[in-house]
């Protein structure tokens, strides 16, 4: 079995440690402890926290927009907000890696920041996208912008995995996905 190369590691690592502490949770010292290398290794790789973060932030993302586009448009809205919904997943030691770092908003540096509101503005593109649809295929009326609703959405999504974490229970977080799944759904007869 081959091993995953180290810049891989490190970016594993670095993906677990910001879901659970953060970006100022935890040192470049942890992150070599727990792939075994030394400090100087990581800065081969990452010269500074800021290209770590930079990057693990871009990877993550990227995973994102893939699992979104891997979501047929031809099902129905509900039917994409569920497989959109499914994607999300409750642990109560950890949340969204971009969900943790936009607490840090204030400390984060600019590159990263932006990174951030890139992943933002695709969740809420995408959450938009499929609430025109919902609407399109006669939901019930929505009486605020979809682009507008969907920015309250993801963020209700984000906050619902910060409060399931803080109060260790995953209804927290459903909560939050039933305004999503109660926007798309059906008009009834």
């Amino acid at each position: 079995m081959k091993s995953q190369p180290v810049r891989e590691q490190l970016l594993d690592h670095t993906f677990t440690l910001i879901r659970r502490r953060g970006f100022n949770g935890f040192s470049y010292r942890d992150l070599a402890e727990l792939v075994g290398v030394k400090t100087s290794s990581i800065h081969y790789y990452f010269p500074c926290k800021e290209d770590l973060a930079l990057e693990a932030t871009r990877q993550y993302s990227a995973r994102i927009a893939e699992q979104l586009r891997l979501i047929d448009d031809k099902l129905s809205a509900a039917e994409r907000a569920e497989r959109y919904l499914s994607g999300w997943s409750f642990d109560s030691d950890q949340i969204c890696m971009c969900g943790m770092l936009a607490t840090e908003a204030e400390s984060l540096p600019e590159s990263v920041h932006a990174a951030l509101k890139d992943f933002f503005a695709l969740n809420e593109r995408w959450i938009a996208q499929v609430l025109e649809q919902a609407k399109a295929e006669g939901a019930s009326a929505q009486s605020i912008d979809s682009d507008r609703l969907a920015m309250v959405i993801f963020g209700a999504l984000q906050n619902g995995l910060v409060s399931a974490r803080l109060f260790k229970s995953p209804q927290r977080w459903q909560a939050a996905a039933e305004l999503l799944r109660a926007a798309v759904a059906p008009r009834p007869n």
